[in-house]
C-alpha cells in the first residue's frame, strides 16, 4: 500500500511572492486504515486509533459549513487527559500530517461541529 501527498503553497502580499511545491510518496507495509467523523463539542474528545498498530499519514478536514473564521476545530495530542493543541482548522480546511504514536483528541469552538479524519498504518 502506498500513500501520496502533494502540496502547493502560494504566498503573495503585493511585495513578496513565494511558491513551494512538494510531492511525497510513502510505502506502507501494514494494511490498516481508519476513518472517523466525530461530532465534537467544546470539550476535547479522544480520537481512537486503537485499531492501527503503527500510525502513519492522516488526512483531516473540517466539515463545518458556516463561513465564519471563528468556527474552528482544534486537533492535538492527548496526554494524561489534557489536550495539547497542534493544529486549528477553519471551516472546510484540510490538513495532512504523519502522526507520531500516542493518543489524540479534537475539540470545536461550538457544539455539533464534525471532523473527518482518515489515518493509515505505517
Amino acid at each position: 500500500m502506498s500513500v501520496s501527498v502533494s502540496l502547493t503553497f502560494d504566498y503573495s502580499d503585493g511585495r513578496i511572492s513565494e511558491t513551494f511545491a512538494a510531492t511525497q510518496t510513502a510505502t506502507n507495509t501494514e494494511k490498516g486504515y481508519l476513518v472517523q467523523v466525530p461530532t465534537l463539542g467544546t470539550a476535547s474528545s479522544q480520537i481512537s486509533t486503537a485499531t492501527l498498530s503503527t500510525l502513519g499519514y492522516s488526512y483531516m478536514r473540517s466539515l463545518v459549513t458556516t463561513t465564519e473564521a471563528t468556527c474552528t476545530i482544534t486537533f492535538g495530542k492527548l496526554d494524561s487527559g489534557t489536550m495539547h493543541d497542534v493544529a486549528t482548522l477553519r471551516p472546510g480546511e484540510i490538513a495532512t500530517l504523519r502522526l507520531a504514536s500516542g493518543d489524540y483528541a479534537a475539540k470545536a469552538a461550538d457544539e455539533g461541529y464534525q471532523l473527518l479524519i482518515a489515518a493509515v498504518e505505517e
